[in-house]
């Protein structure tokens, strides 16, 4: 069999996983243009002056009313919590305040690892940035904001309850509280504030918070009583679904439920999502990096209901027969060891991909290579080099195989000629020639499919791994979850180049990757050396626009190929095949 057939098939299938990672992306998760977002501006200014009411208070589309009554089944389905529970999609009723709504007051809670800003009315959360992140990469940035409501949205961390079919939430009630303006977690020592406020129908609802001083988890109980008797008590969360600044990091609706994990995305909130009940391990929102999220304790059995409006997604749990619900809640970064620690589940917010357990691995090493050297540069680098040993018995035995077969395509090709009407000779015949120079015929490209896992699963790492936002390398590389770029002034925006300037990385990745093909030993066949030669082009194309850290592993892993390379073709120079 001659192996650079394999090894065009290889090739491709590599370059079909990269395809499908950005054709697709783009295709379905494309960054909202100019003229988009100015829509969804019109579009949630006509549903505020419709009055209409999502979950903590927004509009439902007619696309959510649509698939609203198309859920009702769903419900009714096995697994279902209650018979008449609330659809997904379905509006709610502000509950009435007892009395006037009185001045906003607000409770803000300084904890070692975020600044949390609550406010009186609904008693929701007003603002939650991160210490430790900031929204950009500039020096001067201010904190990481979790809470991120558009003009007509509406804040987290809501109360919601149904009573005869009716959803009712409290985004217009005016809570009290004693709690001071100002709350500092101490070491050791928790810290709470709760709120209470009463509806027109005598119904009292109490929310107590609770922080630690050094953890991105806090608490939220709620408690009913008094009024009418409830169907369901629940809690919400809302957020905007808009594209992020950074490589497609674009939130989306996360949760687990009956130990199955639901990602739904905008396209699949705008049509519909049908409830789900079983035992909530958590539910919420998450983009790339961060995750908010409710962790219910008690109860834990209920019911998730998705649905999308505006530019706005809610996601509400609800619990039958509860008088009163607790919920841990993780507003943070999507830090693998700080996710196990709240719950092993957590880590599945991550998509790591189909080989998501070597991606965790290399994620883990990439972890401790930063104790030696703290730069997540350098830390690539030396992560590349250890792939690299690791596979460098296999990958030699696989060059090797392939420089063999090369200096036997003479004879092969004069067994051709010489028995191109005898194909079962010519069969026994080519054995014999790769026996006689021990040589597998499979040997150059069974290695390299071994290492298409290895190559999947540290792409995913490095692009979904947090601890490369805003990670500086060298010199003009501060930030390696971005798109490398070397400003350059006066020089116009090249096409497909997200900035004026030139993509350092990529094409010098691209260049390494021409060179390692061109000193490779190729077919004879002049199709096949001109697909070969046209693949590190089609790379180079395809990947403009990744990450730094991602174009940083493939240059170094190709430098050090090329290296390698010039080392088996010194040792090939005196090989001569036998006849």
């Amino acid at each position: 069999m001659d192996s650079s057939r394999v090894l065009i098939a290889v090739v491709l299938s590599i370059v079909l996983v990269v395809a499908y990672q950005e054709l697709v992306l783009k295709r379905f998760f494309p960054a909202p243009t100019e003229q988009q977002q100015q829509a969804v501006e019109q579009a949630k200014a006509a549903k505020a002056a419709q009055g209409q009411a999502l979950g903590n208070g927004q509009g439902t589309s007619p696309a959510i009313a649509t698939g609203a009554g198309a859920v009702a089944s769903a419900v009714a389905a096995p697994g279902a919590v209650a018979t008449g529970a609330v659809q997904s999609g379905q509006q709610s009723v502000a509950m009435a305040p007892a009395a006037a709504v009185t001045a906003e007051k607000t409770v803000e809670v300084d904890s070692d690892f975020y600044v949390a800003v609550f406010t009186t009315h609904g008693a929701r959360l007003k603002s939650f940035t991160l210490r430790r992140y900031r929204q950009n990469a500039a020096k001067d940035s201010p904190p990481y904001e979790m809470v991120q409501v558009q003009t007509g949205g509406h804040l987290p961390l809501g109360a919601v309850m149904t009573r005869g079919g009716q959803v009712f939430d409290d985004r217009d009630l005016s809570y009290e509280t004693s709690a001071p303006a100002q709350i500092k977690p101490a070491a050791g020592a928790d810290a709470t504030a709760t709120f209470v406020a009463k509806t027109a129908d005598g119904t009292t609802i109490t929310k107590t918070f609770t922080f630690r001083a050094s953890s991105y988890v806090f608490s939220m109980d709620v408690a009913e009583s008094g009024g009418p008797p409830l169907n369901q008590l629940g809690v919400s969360m809302s957020q905007p679904l808009t594209a992020h600044q950074g490589y497609y990091d674009i939130p989306e609706l996360q949760a687990d439920v009956g130990d199955k994990v639901y990602t739904e995305n905008e396209k699949k909130l705008k049509t519909g999502v049908p409830p789900v009940a079983g035992a909530i391990t958590y539910a919420g929102f998450g983009d790339r990096y961060f995750l908010a999220v409710f962790l219910p304790t008690a109860p834990t059995t209920g019911m998730l209901t998705m649905a999308y409006a505006g530019d706005e997604a809610i996601a509400r749990i609800l619990f039958d027969g509860a008088a009163r619900i607790h919920s841990e809640i993780y507003m943070g970064p999507k830090l693998l060891e700080a996710l196990e620690a709240v719950n092993p589940a957590l880590h599945k917010s991550i998509d790591f991909g189909f080989f998501g357990i070597l991606a965790i691995v290399f994620l883990r090493t990439l972890k401790l290579f930063h104790y030696v050297a703290p730069n997540y540069g350098v830390d690539i680098i030396l992560l590349t080099v250890s792939i690299r040993i690791a596979f460098l018995p296999i990958s030699i035995k696989s060059q090797r195989s392939m420089m063999k077969m090369q200096r036997l395509q003479p004879q092969m090709t004069r067994l051709r000629e010489k028995y191109k009407d005898n194909n079962e000779q010519l069969q026994k015949e080519m054995v014999d020639l790769y026996k006689r120079n021990h040589v597998n015929p499979l040997g150059g490209c069974a290695p390299m499919a071994l290492q298409l896992p290895i190559f999947i699963g540290l792409y995913e790492a490095l692009l979904n791994s947090v601890e490369l936002r805003h990670a500086p390398f060298v010199g003009w590389i501060n930030d390696l979850s971005t798109p490398d770029c070397l400003h350059i002034p006066g020089l116009p925006q090249l096409p497909m180049v997200h900035c004026h300037g030139l993509p350092v990385l990529v094409l010098l990745m691209g260049l390494t990757s021409f060179l390692q093909q061109y000193m490779t030993p190729t077919s004879p066949d002049p199709s096949q050396q001109k697909m070969m030669m046209l693949t590190p082009l089609i790379f180079t194309i395809m990947l403009i626009n990744f990450p730094a850290g991602l174009a940083l592993y493939y240059f170094s892993s190709n430098l050090l190929g090329v290296i390698q390379q010039y080392f088996l073709n010194r040792e090939f120079q005196q090989y001569t095949p036998a006849t």
